[in-house]
């Protein structure tokens, strides 16, 4: 699919107070913050639409990989 709906870009991962890791996605309508928990709910919601959902699981690949280290703070 084409649609301007599945361009999104992933903007940033960002370590938040009392959140802990964090992605920041640029969605068609603005930007959008996704903890681990929000983003896996995201690539089931697009992946069971049909809808692209690489950007969101390269995402979540590189929470999976910094969250060891930011556990061991």
């Amino acid at each position: 699919m084409s649609s301007s709906e599945d361009k999104t870009r992933l903007v940033g991962i960002f370590s938040m107070p009392g959140e802990g890791l964090v992605v920041e996605l640029s969605i068609e309508k603005g930007t959008a913050l996704y903890d681990k928990q929000g983003l896996q709910y995201r690539i089931i919601a697009r992946k069971r639409a049909g809808l692209d959902i690489s950007t969101e699981e390269s995402a979540l690949l590189q929470i999976n990989s910094y969250s060891p280290v930011f556990d061991a703070w």
